[in-house]
């Protein structure tokens, strides 16, 4: 071939290249929810003195989540669940935390809702955010600020999470770096998820649960609760992406309403509705028991709540994991019949064969010389464990069962 037939060659090669290029379609986002927070109403109506979650005006609430998978941009979804009028949160802004209630300023995005700044939010209904280009890895924690200039009214909130949060006392915050907060607390306000452009083989196992799932008596602001400890033996094993969704709600029961809906409510919202879902670790019921009065309720009760839990995500293609219920002994929890109980509910668990496989938590934290207890040196009540009685609940986890 002479030269002007191989300048030829090169042309069309060229060219088809660039034309390849110009229509080449890029790869759709894989939109996971990497972090949530299940939603209560401000006050349940149903239980000893309500907890009624405050009402913000004029005021920057700050908080910080740890999202558990990887990808170069975010959404956030807010939540007016539980609200009785419009909510409107006239600015959101997000960024890296690096200590306190500081963020790192590089970092600052501002956050929209169909093009605009200012969100609002009809009863009953959640906004998710336009998509903000903010590279996260698991590892660090994302600060979500809103301003609300009126007043936000009924709080759709979840009480207890792992980080501090921090209310200016006045103004919009939320682009400073920092700022002296007039109240804090361990509430997620409003603030139901934050969805990860995830990689195409990236998966999510939720930890469906109540204040042990929650991480009630671990240290606030590290990652010690069972499920982020898992999380972490996760991420470091190499493979496959998985995320984990802690799904545990402070109070909750499995069958009564109470500290939000009971969880073969609320079951649908937290589990099966979220995308990306593989396996679901379930643990509740002890809230059941340890609030049961005398003679007022039966482990066939329990059980049948967990067979429709299991047959509901059977239907959605998850595998379910049954973790046996722990210790209570030492608490206020505990009565001969209550332990009896406990003690049929975890007899069945291990036994029926009902769950594709069992985690037990029961064994990985009780005393072998007092098995209806936790040693001291693992809890901080009787009930819910400490920093090292997470670690060992995590570690009882057969990794192989989430890949």
């Amino acid at each position: 071939m002479n030269r002007h037939g191989l300048r030829g060659v090169v042309a069309s090669v060229l060219l088809g290249w660039c034309v390849a290029s110009a229509f080449a379609v890029p790869a759709a986002p894989n939109w996971l929810p990497a972090f949530t927070a299940p939603m209560h109403p401000s006050a349940s109506g149903l239980e000893p003195g309500d907890l009624a979650g405050p009402s913000f005006k004029n005021q920057t609430v700050r908080m910080f989540v740890r999202p558990t998978l990887a990808g170069p941009r975010l959404r956030l979804v807010l939540s007016n669940q539980y609200g009785t009028a419009p909510l409107r949160v006239e600015a959101v802004r997000v960024a890296l935390r690096v200590g306190g209630n500081a963020i790192d300023p590089s970092t600052d995005r501002e956050v929209r809702f169909s093009g605009a700044s200012v969100v609002v939010i009809p009863p009953g209904r959640t906004a998710t955010s336009e998509p903000i280009s903010l590279a996260v890895d698991g590892r660090r924690d994302v600060a979500v600020s809103l301003f609300f200039l009126e007043r936000s009214g009924a709080v759709s909130w979840h009480l207890q999470g792992t980080r501090t949060t921090a209310v200016s006392a006045t103004g919009n915050q939320t682009a400073a770096r920092t700022f002296e907060p007039a109240l804090t607390t361990r509430g997620l306000y409003f603030l139901a998820a934050v969805h990860v452009d995830a990689a195409p083989d990236a998966s999510l196992v939720v930890a469906f649960g109540d204040s042990i799932t929650d991480g009630a008596g671990s240290t606030v602001d590290l990652e010690t609760s069972w499920p982020a400890r898992l999380f972490h033996r996760l991420s470091t094993r190499g493979g496959k992406p998985v995320g984990v969704l802690n799904a545990g709600l402070g109070g909750n029961r499995l069958l009564s309403d109470g500290y939000g809906p009971k969880g073969l409510h609320r079951f649908e919202r937290d589990v099966l509705a979220q995308r990306g879902v593989k396996a679901v670790i379930l643990l509740e019921g002890i809230n059941d028991i340890g609030r049961a009065p005398p003679g007022g309720l039966d482990a066939a009760r329990i059980i049948e709540g967990y067979r429709q839990l299991i047959q509901r995500a059977r239907d959605k293609g998850l595998k379910v994991y049954g973790g046996t219920l722990t210790p209570m002994a030492g608490h206020a929890y505990f009565t001969p019949e209550h332990e009896a109980l406990r003690e049929a509910v975890n007899a069945w668990i291990r036994g029926s064969g009902a769950f594709d496989a069992v985690v037990d938590f029961e064994a990985a934290v009780r005393d072998p010389a007092h098995p209806d207890a936790m040693p001291a040196s693992l809890t901080v009540d009787g009930l819910h464990p400490n920093d090292l009685g997470y670690e060992g609940m995590a570690q009882a986890i057969d990794l192989r069962l989430l890949e």
